[in-house]
């Protein structure tokens, strides 16, 4: 029954989002992914709906989509760029462990993927590990919202888990993003034009893998000799108390 449910969301996902997309989500994705560059990885790419959006400052782009169904539409959006800015690969993997290099990626992006992942802690933990230090990370998620939505968002996750793909979208990606070893340097929230309550709002924003500064040795002392480590001053005894 899951693998039937799974299935139908990937013929029908595209449809609804395309709604949104018309209704203005496509200018969002284009003015947030004008900031991707170099080797740029995308993960959950689905249907390819961010695909058109990436710019010329891409130098190769790689997609990871696990669903089957989603690469073959995948594989669709790419043959329809005429021509495409960047060299493209479609990768079958999986968030939770990314076949790929440590600090082998300029831009990462995410765009309403961590509302299904299993474990996005580990999901942001690899998404960290592949991208090079002084990266960026561009995301694009739907999350909890407050009072009356919370809770309409609340009642209706099991059902949207079953139906949507494992999306729960009463998930707080912010605190997700916050635990996670990233740099947030921006966090926008917005709504999604168009689009069922449960995935809005969105937050969109920036975050990084910080660059480890340099540790630098002690300068040798005159005549090429290390200066002598000085002993230590003798500790006086703790009192005991009580």
């Amino acid at each position: 029954m899951s693998a039937v449910l799974d299935r139908l969301f990937t013929r029908w996902y595209p449809l609804v989002m395309g709604v949104s997309e018309r209704a203005g989500q496509s200018g969002i994705r284009r003015a947030q992914l004008s900031h991707a560059s170099g080797r740029t990885l995308e993960i959950g790419a689905g249907s390819g709906l961010s695909v058109p959006y990436y710019g010329d400052r891409v130098t190769q782009l790689v997609l990871v989509e696990p669903d089957a169904d989603f690469r073959i539409a995948l594989h669709r959006t790419i043959g329809d760029l005429t021509p495409a800015w960047w060299p493209v690969t479609v990768v079958d993997a999986d968030a939770h462990g990314l076949p790929f290099e440590d600090a082998t990626f300029d831009t990462v992006t995410a765009s309403f993927t961590f509302c299904s992942l299993q474990e996005p802690d580990l999901g942001l933990q690899e998404l960290h590990r592949v991208l090079r230090p002084g990266g960026q990370f561009l995301f694009h998620e739907h999350v909890r919202g407050h009072g009356r939505r919370a809770w309409f968002q609340d009642l209706m996750t099991p059902l949207q888990v079953l139906l949507a793909g494992g999306c729960h979208p009463n998930r707080d990606f912010v605190d997700t993003l916050r635990r996670s070893p990233f740099r947030i340097d921006q966090v926008i929230q917005d709504r999604i034009p168009r689009a069922f309550p449960t995935i809005s709002p969105v937050v969109l924003g920036t975050a990084s893998r910080q660059v480890q500064p340099h540790r630098h040795s002690a300068a040798p002392s005159q005549g090429g000799q290390r200066p002598a480590t000085q002993p230590a001053p003798p500790r006086r005894p703790t009192p005991m108390l009580g």
